[in-house]
């Protein structure tokens, strides 16, 4: 699999990010496509923001996810710094799974609630985990 490159992250971080803040799980219509999206990821990463225009909540979760993930990079709300090619994988591997569950919003809050997704916009809290 080739590495994601920076706007599939974007869209990617900035979908999973908007994903976790949703209070309600999606339609099951919306579910389906999220699962076959996981399914072939890296081909159809690019469907993600027509899904996330399709619920207004969604879409304002995402644009304001994406607006942060293009202006900082190193403060991205469900992870996504590529700094090499084993961080990408772990992205990918981590947005599949959450595509792919059952409850694609419940899998999302799960991944950021054990902090799998949070990146510390500063290196020392990297460090010492207070970030």
């Amino acid at each position: 699999m080739a590495p994601l490159n920076t706007q599939q992250e974007n869209i990617l971080t900035a979908f999973v990010t908007a994903l976790a803040q949703q209070d309600e799980s999606l339609p099951q219509g919306l579910q389906t496509q999220l699962h076959a999206i996981g399914q072939n990821l890296e081909a159809r990463i690019v469907e993600l923001p027509a899904i996330a225009a399709s619920l207004p909540n969604l879409n304002q979760a995402y644009q304001s996810a994406l607006a942060n993930a293009q202006t900082h990079p190193a403060d991205q709300g469900a992870t996504l710094v590529s700094t090499n090619q084993d961080q990408n994988s772990k992205l990918r591997d981590r947005a599949v799974q959450i595509l792919t569950d059952s409850d694609p919003v419940q899998a999302a809050q799960r991944s950021q609630s054990r902090g799998l997704g949070q990146i510390a916009s500063n290196p020392i809290k990297r460090i010492f985990g207070r970030g």
